[in-house]
């Protein structure tokens, strides 16, 4: 609902041709000079010139002192610059003169509002309505007063008036059901919805804006009957084939989705975003040779060509085996060696696998094309860190504070890669503090501030921010291996063990079962249950 109160000029031409034609008191030449004044405001009026305007009304009020209608114009200005306290005055001194006029006690209610005094403005408007109670200017006004207050009783009283006299309009309904949702009542709120997208002939704003009440409402059923309807009877409408989708979805609806999803590819072939959904669904209904397919006919070009990349290696390497997987990686690095993220993509999925000297090869081929790549750097970092090659990747990273200082991935690799050298941990704990302020909520970065100050030998403060990393990262083996290390040389002995023990359970590479394993292997052997 709007809340700025437009000023009603256009509404008050009449009310000033019946002054001009009823006329005054006056004589007969002070009336036409009044009528002249008259027609020069007017036409300052219409050009914008305000101020103009307002002198020549004053000197037709100086003609005719005791007419109303030029005196309410001056009000309606004075409203248009702003200058709420003169309207103010002159509207109450008006008002003396004619205490029940209508038009009066209106514009000194848009006075209130635009004072931000929307209760003496409801009360004006209540005089309007005890002798006009349909007046459905005052029934607006009213309710902008009430939602300026927050008054949602208020408000939706003023709708009920309203819809009285307007029962079909599917405005008042609309912004009916959206004072119902404010005011917590959900189940009022979608009747109205349901019947303002009835009565707009379900026009697409209203029926996505019901729909999506419908949808946090938990009322699925209700949505898709809505959407279903919608696309009935506008079976070319791309947003209701998405809305209905999701929902379907949503249900667990597998069958219905994908029958959904064919039919609207056969209406939108081209819509990558479709047919992606379309093989997420056939992976759900545990058809996943069809949906490798369907994810293989996106194209490059498509916002879902990440994501479907993402699904073809994680299926192919499901279906087939890492040797697979791996294969796909390298055929995709030559069939798009333009694009930079793909050897990123590449190298990452091989780091995951574990297969580091692959993805090294994946992402130094990547930096031969983008040798300033900064992921591309970064990656490379990672994974000779993988292989055990620390001082390389703080060689190749480090440079790339001069370029990035306030990067919280270069500042945190470079910052952690020192404390596992176990040198300038002054200036790694700086560092990683700064990349903490940029991501508070990392739990990897929060390791390493835990590592850097469990390399400074302050166990106590390590033990804080290595729990609260767990917390935020709970199934990252290295930081519960850290873990382990800290409450060990706390002496608590038993707690570090039972830590080292899920951290080998979750570990992916190699290098970290391997020395994870040993410190399983020192501690005592669990007490059979």
């Amino acid at each position: 609902m709007r809340t700025t109160i437009r000023w009603p000029w256009k509404g008050l031409l009449l009310s000033l041709l019946v002054w001009l034609v009823l006329g005054t008191t006056a004589q007969a030449g002070r009336r036409a000079e009044a009528y002249y004044h008259f027609l020069v405001a007017m036409r300052a009026y219409q050009e914008g010139k305000l101020s103009l305007a307002r002198k020549e009304l004053y000197k037709v009020l100086q003609e005719d002192p005791r007419a109303l209608y030029p005196r309410k114009l001056l009000i309606e200005i004075y409203g248009r610059l702003g200058q709420y306290e003169k309207a103010e005055t002159l509207a109450h001194e008006a008002l003396k003169q004619a205490p029940d006029d209508k038009d009066l006690l209106l514009l000194l209610a848009r006075i209130y509002l635009s004072e931000k005094r929307p209760a003496r403005a409801a009360v004006t408007l209540e005089k309007v309505l005890e002798k006009d109670p349909t007046n459905e200017e005052a029934l607006g006004l009213l309710l902008s007063a009430y939602l300026t207050q927050h008054d949602l009783s208020g408000a939706l009283s003023s709708l009920e008036r309203l819809l009285k006299v307007h029962p079909r309009s599917y405005t008042l309904w609309l912004l009916k059901a959206r004072v119902l949702a404010r005011a917590g009542k959900p189940q009022e709120a979608r009747e109205a919805y349901l019947r303002a997208a009835e009565l707009s002939s379900y026009r697409l704003e209203i029926v996505m804006e019901a729909g999506s009440f419908l949808r946090r409402m938990g009322d699925l059923p209700r949505a898709e009957t809505l959407y279903r309807e919608f696309l009935r009877r506008n079976p070319q409408d791309i947003h209701a084939y998405q809305a209905l989708i999701q929902i379907l979805v949503t249900e667990e609806k597998w069958e219905e989705a994908e029958k959904l999803l064919r039919e609207a590819l056969q209406k939108y072939p081209e819509n990558t975003g479709f047919r992606f959904f379309l093989g997420v669904i056939l992976e759900r209904q545990g058809r996943k040779q069809e949906a490798l397919r369907i994810y293989g006919e996106i194209s490059p070009g498509s916002p879902f060509y990440r994501d479907a990349l993402q699904r073809i290696y994680d299926l192919t390497r499901e279906l087939k085996g890492d040797q697979a997987a791996l294969s796909f990686l390298e055929k995709l690095i030559h069939s798009q060696p333009q694009d930079p993220q793909i050897y990123f993509f590449a190298a990452s999925a091989a780091e995951q696998m574990d297969y580091c000297p692959q993805g090294l090869k994946f992402v130094q081929a990547g930096l031969k094309r983008f040798p300033g790549d900064r992921s591309l750097i970064l990656t490379q970092g990672l994974l000779l860190s993988c292989l055990g090659r620390l001082r390389e990747a703080l060689n190749l990273v480090e440079p790339l504070l001069e370029r990035y200082p306030d990067d919280p991935l270069v500042l945190n690799f470079v910052g952690y890669t020192y404390a596992e050298l176990g040198e300038n941990l002054e200036v790694a704990e700086r560092y990683i503090r700064k990349a903490l302020k940029k991501q508070p909520q990392a739990g990897y970065i929060v390791d390493s501030l835990a590592w850097v100050l469990y390399k400074q030998g302050r166990l106590k403060e390590a033990l804080r921010e290595i729990q609260r990393a767990v917390k935020l990262s709970p199934k990252d083996a290295v930081i519960l291996e850290h873990e382990g290390d800290i409450l060990q040389a706390l002496g608590r002995c038993k707690e570090a063990c039972e830590v080292y023990r899920k951290a080998l359970s979750l570990t992916k590479h190699r290098r970290d079962r391997e020395r994870i394993r040993k410190k399983v292997a020192s501690c005592p052997e669990k007490p059979s249950s």
